[in-house]
C-alpha cells in the first residue's frame, strides 16, 4: 500500500497547481489580517504562539509544556489557548482542570493540565474569544497560543515556529496537497524564533541545509529533542530504567514513526509489536484487550505507551501499562549574527519577554 507522501509525489504535476492556489490563499488571509480587515483580540500581557508550518510531529505541546513550567518558575501566571483538537466540551471557553474527562478536554489540552496545575489550559476554537474570557477571569502575566501561527485572530508579541528534518528536504515548501504544509516558505517572514526538533547529530548534519533554507530570515534556530528518562508504571507512578524486555509499544500520535526509531534508542531493541492508532485516538476496552492480546502472543513482558495516549487510559485499567518518561532537552543552536550560540534555555528569559511586548 502506497504511503500518503509516495502517493502525493507520483500526483505532484496534478496536486501543484491545487498548492499554488491554496498558497494564494493563506497568503492573502495573512495580508489581510496585517493590514487590519480582519479583526483581531490584542491581549493585555505579553503574548507567544507556538506553532509550525507543517503539520503534526514537530513537539509543539512539549514545547509548551516547557514554556509553561518555565513560566511558573519565573512566577508568571500564565493561560494557554488551545482549539483542543477531538474536544467536545459543555460550554466554551472550557477551563480544563485535571479531573476533566479526556472527551470533554482533549488528550493534549488534559496532559498539559495534568503536568502543570497553576496554569490555565483554556480551550475554544475562537481563540479571540477565550483569550478575552481568559483576561478577564484571571489576568495572566503570560499568554501562550496553542498551534497559533496560523491563527492570526489572536496578535502576537513572538511566533515560535517548529520544524522537523523532513521539512528541510522532501517537504520543502510543498503544501496541501501536494504536502504537508500548511503555508508557502514566504510565510516563515512572521517568524522570530525557529525550532528543529531532532537529535544533536542530526542537527549538526544538517546544519548547512538549515543555513541555505533558514539564513534570509535572520532569526535564531535552535535544535530540541524529547529524552527519555525511563519507564513509569501508570498503576503506582514508579519509575524504572528501560531494561532489556520484550515490549510491545502502542501510540496514537502524529508521525509514529519517529517515536518507533525512539524506542529503539531508548529500549535498545525495537518492540515485537508495534500497534499505531490514528492521532487523537479514543481508547476503549476492545483496544485494551487488542493490546494485551498482542502481547502475550508477542512475549512481551511491558506494554508501554507515550504521554499523550496515558490521559485516555485512567479509566480503563491500565495499571500494569508502562509511560515513556520525557523531557526536553535543548543543545545546538545556528544564530545568523555575531552573537555567541546558545541553547533555548539559556538564551530565553524573562526579559526578551518584556522587549518583545514593549516593542
Amino acid at each position: 500500500m502506497l504511503k500518503l507522501h509516495q502517493l502525493q509525489n507520483i500526483l505532484s504535476p496534478i496536486l501543484a497547481p491545487i498548492s499554488k492556489g491554496y498558497s494564494a490563499v493563506m497568503s492573502r488571509r495573512a495580508e489581510k489580517y496585517v493590514q487590519g480587515e480582519y479583526e483581531r483580540f490584542r491581549p493585555e500581557c505579553p503574548c507567544v504562539s507556538v506553532g509550525n508550518i507543517g503539520s503534526g510531529g514537530s513537539g509543539k505541546t512539549p514545547l509548551a509544556d516547557w514554556l509553561l513550567k518555565w513560566a511558573e518558575r519565573e512566577g508568571l501566571l500564565t493561560v494557554l489557548l488551545t482549539r483542543g483538537y477531538g474536544a467536545k466540551p459543555a460550554q466554551m471557553p472550557y477551563l480544563v482542570n485535571r479531573l476533566s474527562p479526556v472527551h470533554e478536554a482533549g488528550d493534549e489540552p488534559l496532559m498539559l493540565a495534568n503536568g502543570n496545575p497553576e496554569a490555565k489550559i483554556v480551550v475554544d476554537p475562537v481563540r479571540k474569544r477565550s483569550g478575552a474570557w481568559a483576561t478577564q477571569e484571571f489576568q495572566p502575566e503570560l499568554m501562550l497560543l496553542d498551534d497559533g501561527f496560523q491563527h492570526m485572530a489572536v496578535e502576537r508579541d513572538l511566533d515560535f515556529v517548529l520544524l522537523t528534518p523532513d521539512d528541510f528536504t522532501t517537504g520543502w515548501d510543498k503544501v496541501i496537497p501536494r504536502g504537508t504544509w500548511r503555508e508557502s516558505q514566504l510565510a516563515l517572514q512572521r517568524a522570530d524564533v525557529f525550532f528543529v526538533k531532532s537529535g544533536p547529530q542530526t542537527f549538526n548534519q544538517m546544519r548547512p541545509l538549515i543555513e541555505q533554507k533558514l539564513a534570509r530570515f535572520g532569526k535564531p534556530v535552535f535544535q530540541f529533542e524529547l529524552k527519555a528518562k525511563g519507564l513509569k508504571l501508570l498503576g503506582t507512578g514508579e519509575q524504572l530504567g528501560f531494561g532489556s524486555e520484550k515490549y510491545l509499544l502502542f501510540a496514537g500520535i502524529g508521525k509514529p514513526e519517529i517515536l518507533h526509531e525512539d524506542a529503539k534508542k531508548y529500549m535498545g531493541r525495537a518492540p515485537e509489536e508495534f500497534i499505531i492508532f490514528k492521532d487523537h485516538h479514543s481508547y476503549t476496552a476492545q483496544d485494551m484487550e487488542l493490546i494485551r492480546r498482542k502481547a502475550a502472543a508477542a512475549g512481551a513482558k511491558r506494554i508501554v505507551c507515550t504521554p499523550k495516549d496515558v490521559v485516555k487510559l485512567t479509566k480503563l485499567g491500565c495499571e500494569e501499562f508502562y509511560v515513556i518518561d520525557l523531557e526536553v532537552e535543548f543543545k545546538e543552536t545556528v544564530f545568523f549574527d555575531d552573537i555567541e550560540e546558545v541553547p533555548f534555555d539559556k538564551w530565553w528569559n524573562k526579559q526578551r519577554l518584556i522587549d518583545a511586548f514593549n516593542k
